[in-house]
């Protein structure tokens, strides 16, 4: 996510996010296991082996209950600025469908 981010210009304005750049403070197993810990409530980051049922990519993508701008969510992340190319999201999409090898 990171070097994603750095090639995107966007890790400087994770600070306006409220959840800033949470996943660098996360280990691999609380990534790829665990829930987003800025939430109130339970919302797993990612489904291994399952790209199209993981927010990570639904919220990428803008899509799903909590991030498609048609329902009035939250629309595609990152909210400002430039966004993950459909290359670069599918690239963590294989990574997802692939049972995130380390």
């Amino acid at each position: 996510m990171t070097k994603v981010m750095d090639d995107n210009h966007e890790m400087g304005t994770m600070a306006r996010a409220p959840h800033r750049d949470f996943w660098n403070s996360l280990t691999y197993e609380e990534f790829t296991e665990g829930l987003m810990p800025h939430l109130k409530i339970p919302l797993p980051i990612l489904v291994k082996s399952n790209s199209a049922a993981s927010n990570l990519i639904l919220s990428l993508r803008g899509e799903g209950p909590l991030f498609d701008p048609k329902t009035g969510k939250i629309g595609p992340m990152p909210l400002h600025g430039t966004r993950f190319t459909e290359e670069q999201i599918r690239e963590l999409a294989n990574w997802i469908d692939a049972g995130c090898p380390k």
